[in-house]
């Protein structure tokens, strides 16, 4: 085939999470591309290639869209293409940032169409939800005709016959009408490389640690194309130290000393330091005071896993209280204000001593996050308090029919309650005629007026009925008022 071809595969660069809440985190995600850049700029590689999820967000800031934009035009000024895909989490619906990229001249969008370099074909497909993989067109690809010695497919999933696949690649190297010599993957964040039907499948794995249980080092690929065949091998990345550290508690006396001087035995300088607690479950401690002390010894972020209870028991809340605790206090007072679910929410996580000052944020955000999936924004927002909505369409209607009737007015009388009229029930409600209206009206003119009386009419209209609307300036005014009322323009807070 000619010269050897070089590769840089990267994916799930993640670029804009500020992973707890922490800029010096979002920034350590943007030095970490960087990286990977220079190292394909000092290698010389023919192009790299990015498997997905270049950004975190499909609504990156416009800092962090400048910073990829000038890390790429790097490669550019060293003629090395940037050939990519879309992953899942920068997904827009219609334009992609990679589009904006390409038309720029700075990066380029793996398709259907390959990229060809020499005698090598790369292809791309954006990342495809799981509902939708069963129905995945392979015909896609059929006007290509296969003229290469080696096809490379760039897919963003997580593929079978790792135990996490969704998408088998036995199937996709089956169906696409080209033999596949190498499926370069990205969205899993470990790397992992394995024969499929003499098919090289690879994940380079993400260039930094976007979660805890992370614990590899970072790395990107380098694949290697000759008449030999392909190549495929790990290069480690340098990534901010993330430092655990084991501590068994025992003795409620010296359960702090235990934890200081188990921190004291590591260098935690600059680090994201994760204290696991095990041992006495009945020892309680203060999980901002251990996260202070961290500060002071310099991590950068402190955190605090508690080995001795599960996620499920932070919630749990089956202790006895009495209503003297201040904390079930509020929350009996708080169910007296109306607030939305939203409000609650942030009012408990703020008010849980069990979650530490630094993670209040970033538990708000995905709480929230996980409240705003449930809602259904097609439908009618719904009301805070249903009951008077209810209450207020039959005052509505009750005073329609008044209007329509005024010249009869109402005496004491008996109203059928429409939804008890199959039990046989009745409800009574008693109307009086004011008394200034029987003064300007003959008593002969008055007229019995209870087969007019509207059906549904609640409890609380039981008192004195002013029938003479003429004098009643202020329903009038009320009217008059309701007629101009505009529509109500509903936020995102009317559904929370």
């Amino acid at each position: 085939m000619g010269r050897e071809i070089k590769l840089l595969h990267t994916a799930d660069t993640h670029i804009g999470y500020r992973q707890y809440q922490s800029e010096s985190r979002r920034q350590d995600f943007l030095d970490a591309f960087s990286t990977v850049i220079n190292d394909a700029i000092e290698m010389q590689v023919d192009a790299v290639v990015h498997a997905g999820d270049l950004f975190d967000s499909r609504n990156p800031t416009l800092e962090d869209i400048l910073e990829t934009m000038r890390i790429i035009s790097h490669l550019k000024s060293s003629n090395i293409p940037f050939l990519a895909i879309v992953g899942n989490h920068e997904s827009k619906q219609h334009t992609q940032w990679l589009d904006l990229f390409e038309k720029m001249g700075i990066a380029v969008r793996l398709e259907y169409e390959p990229y060809r370099i020499d005698e090598v074909s790369i292809f791309g497909i954006d990342s495809v939800p799981k509902s939708k993989i069963p129905y995945f067109d392979y015909s896609v690809f059929n006007n290509y005709s296969d003229n290469s010695q080696y096809n490379l497919l760039v897919m963003h999933q997580l593929m079978k016959p790792f135990a996490f696949g969704e998408w088998d690649c036995e199937e996709v190297i089956e169906y696409t009408p080209f033999d596949v010599h190498a499926i370069l993957l990205g969205d899993y964040h470990k790397h992992e490389k394995i024969d499929v039907n003499n098919t090289w499948v690879t994940y380079c794995g993400s260039t930094e640690r976007t979660s805890s249980s992370e614990r590899e080092t970072r790395s990107y690929n380098i694949v290697t194309i000759n008449d030999s065949g392909i190549d495929i091998s790990r290069r480690n990345l340098p990534t901010r130290d993330f430092e655990f550290i084991p501590v068994t508690i025992k003795d409620k006396d010296n359960a702090y000393d235990d934890i200081f001087n188990t921190v004291k035995e590591h260098n935690i300088e600059n680090s994201v330091t994760i204290v696991e607690i095990s041992g006495d479950p009945n020892i309680t401690i203060s999980y901002s005071e251990i996260e202070d002390y961290l500060l002071n010894q310099g991590a950068l972020v402190p955190r605090i896993r508690d080995l001795r209870t599960g996620n499920d028991e932070l919630d749990d809340v089956s202790m006895d209280v009495s209503f003297s605790d201040p904390d079930e206090a509020v929350r009996e007072e708080l169910k007296h204000i109306n607030l939305t679910k939203g409000g609650l929410l942030v009012d408990e996580i703020v008010r849980d001593m069990k979650v530490v000052k630094s993670n209040i944020d970033s538990k708000i955000d995905d709480e929230m996050e996980k409240l705003l999936e449930d809602i259904d924004f097609t439908k009618p927002v719904p009301s805070p308090n249903t009951e008077t909505q209810k209450q207020n369409e039959s005052s509505k209607d009750y005073s329609k029919d008044c209007q329509d009737n005024k010249d009869n007015p109402i005496e004491t009388g008996t109203i059928t309650d429409k939804k008890n009229e199959s039990e046989n029930e009745q409800t009574s409600v008693t109307i009086e005629s004011s008394e200034n209206y029987n003064k300007k009206q003959p008593a002969d003119k008055i007229k019995d007026n209870t087969k007019n009386k509207p059906e549904n009419v609640p409890e609380n209209y039981g008192y004195n009925w002013v029938e003479d609307r003429t004098d009643n300036k202020q329903h009038q005014k009320k009217k008059a008022t309701h007629k101009k009322s505009a529509p109500k323009q509903h936020n995102l807070g009317d559904y929370l």
